[in-house]
């Protein structure tokens, strides 16, 4: 079921036993139940006093709800808030018809990939080709449209965090990430230790989610096969992952060289 984002200022029609009639959107308040997603929506209405309060039910989500979505995903803050307008293909001097094909069929046709745990392999050898970006503007995008949990991390990031101990929280953060509707696993080339306990706690993770139909978002700056990791774990990514190659660029100096380039039309 396809979720519809409520925001203030939006106009609905509204049918009840004794109103039928238009409304203006003037607040919106999220209800945790379980199995559920409802919110209850203000609405401006016209002839009345004061605002109106309705419930809608079912496959409601509330700004609310996605910008708290985002700030528990684990997100790099200044990615928090990115969305595909955000992300400049344009940026690039190498065509990216393809990579920008897969990546609009992956957020418009969510609810297939994530029925057979199909995710992505974002990478490139160049850094600050856009790769994170890129990861946290897909995310985004299937935030305001899916109830669904992300999760973000780097692979350095959660073998420290395995590494940090046995608690309540540390547990029920790995479990979180485990468990997460869709996950971004970033910089997973950047594993150089061939150690076993290192290389199993990343199979324990590629495995896990596998095994569950969980789709993850991989970011590197190797092919799957150069991964110095367990090779059973290479083999599932491989198996449902769709390859995304990002052109060798850093969108960082091509972002400078413009800004320059502005600069001096302005001046001269």
């Amino acid at each position: 079921m396809k979720t519809k984002l409520i925001k203030i200022g939006d106009r609905h029609k509204i049918a009840t036993a004794t109103y039928d009639g238009a409304g203006t959107v003037t607040g919106v308040h999220g209800l945790a139940q379980i199995g559920r997603n409802e919110a209850l929506i203000d609405y401006d209405v016209e002839n009345y006093e004061k605002d109106i309060t309705f419930l809608m039910p079912g496959n409601a989500t509330t700004t609310a709800q996605v910008d708290d979505r985002r700030s528990r995903s684990g997100m790099p803050k200044e990615y928090m808030s990115k969305t595909a307008n955000d992300f400049k293909w344009n940026f690039y001097n190498q065509e990216t018809g393809e990579a920008k094909a897969m990546i609009n069929k992956f957020i418009c046709n969510f609810p297939q990939f994530q029925k057979s745990g199909y995710g992505l392999y974002i990478y490139s050898d160049t850094k600050g080709s856009g790769k994170t970006l890129l990861s946290c503007c897909i995310a985004n995008e299937i935030l305001k449209k899916r109830d669904i949990s992300v999760k973000f991390i780097s692979v350095s990031e959660y073998i420290e965090l395995t590494k940090s101990g046995n608690s309540d929280n540390v547990r029920e953060r790995i479990n979180s990430i485990l468990d997460a509707g869709l996950l971004i696993f970033d910089e997973i080339g950047a594993i150089e230790e061939s150690r076993d306990w290192i290389s199993n706690t990343i199979f324990r993770l590629v495995d896990y989610r596998y095994t569950h139909i969980l789709p993850t978002i991989y970011t590197s700056n190797i092919e799957i096969d150069k991964l110095k990791c367990d090779e059973r774990a290479k083999d599932r990514i491989f198996e449902l992952s769709y390859k995304i190659h990002m052109p060798e660029e850093s969108i960082r100096r091509l972002r400078a060289e413009k800004r320059r380039s502005k600069f001096i039309e302005q001046i001269i």
